[in-house]
């Protein structure tokens, strides 16, 4: 693995592998996402990809909780689906773990979506879905 273009922001680490079009990032320690931390992650997000769409494997491990209205702007085609290919949850913690299912069955998002405990899992699924919207 060769970890290419790290860039830290206030509350995310952003940074690519060897795949094209996929960016990986992963939160602060003991993070709790309200309504203005969601914006700031997304704003930070469409910096980082300079407004280009991706696909993103995101390590949700350190978050603490996510609030309702942060839940629902990052559910949102004009917040944080903005720009997102297609996204992996990736995370061991029980609690995230508890937090990326709830959003993933209460939002049903409009994008793809999975949660993953498995790097490799996450990542393999997110290329065959590039290579399926290549098709």
């Amino acid at each position: 693995m060769v970890v290419v273009n790290y860039k830290e922001y206030q509350n995310t680490i952003f940074w690519k592998e060897e795949y094209d079009n996929i960016i990986f990032f992963k939160y602060t320690p003991r993070l709790i996402i309200t309504l203005d931390i969601a914006r700031e992650i997304v704003r930070s997000r469409l910096d980082y990809t300079s407004g280009t769409a991706v696909y993103s494997l995101i390590d949700f491990t350190n978050v603490k909780s996510v609030t309702k209205e942060a839940r629902d702007y990052m559910n949102d085609a004009e917040g944080g689906l903005k720009g997102i290919l297609g996204g992996a949850f990736l995370s061991k913690n029980v609690v995230a773990t508890l937090f990326v299912n709830l959003y993933l069955k209460v939002n049903n998002p409009t994008i793809p979506a999975k949660f993953f405990t498995n790097k490799a899992d996450a990542l393999d699924w997110l290329l065959q879905l590039k290579m399926r919207d290549k098709s």
